[in-house]
């Protein structure tokens, strides 16, 4: 099954979170319970070729650029949030399909503004599975 496509416009300076379900083919919520395995990851790139992120986000937090804005893999500075399976919009967990993303305002003040990309994955044992991707777009903090 092809990935969803969907553009995020975001702000700098801002706290980021964003909620979806995930479903089957049947249009039935997926359980994603990480005591089953699951684990999810998201990467944003100033371009789809780009080696460098500007921010990286897993089921275990935030990785960000720093002042520079970008950083290599492995590098960066450490955030706020990341990704809740089986979540609702709220945070709360146990609602079976929810994915929760969550990014700490110092994190995406040091995010650059333009258009970037992002996609997301969901993980279990070999199984990778792309939910969305598209356009992050960010807009410029005035207020800093």
């Amino acid at each position: 099954m092809a990935s969803g496509r969907y553009d995020i416009t975001a702000e700098q300076g801002v706290t980021f979170k964003l909620h979806l379900r995930y479903r089957d083919h049947k249009d039935d919520l997926v359980d994603l319970d990480p005591d089953l395995g699951w684990t999810s990851r998201m990467q944003v790139r100033r371009s789809d070729s780009d080696s460098d992120l500007v921010l990286h986000i897993t089921t275990s937090g935030v990785t960000g650029g720093g002042s520079t804005g970008e950083f290599t893999a492995g590098s960066g500075v450490t955030g706020n949030g990341g990704i809740t399976l089986n979540a609702s919009a709220t945070g709360g967990t146990g609602h079976s399909g929810g994915v929760l993303i969550g990014i700490d305002a110092v994190s995406m003040s040091n995010v650059p503004k333009g258009n970037h990309f992002y996609d997301l994955e969901i993980v279990k044992g070999d199984t990778v599975t792309r939910l969305i991707e598209g356009r992050f777009s960010v807009d410029r903090e005035i207020t800093r």
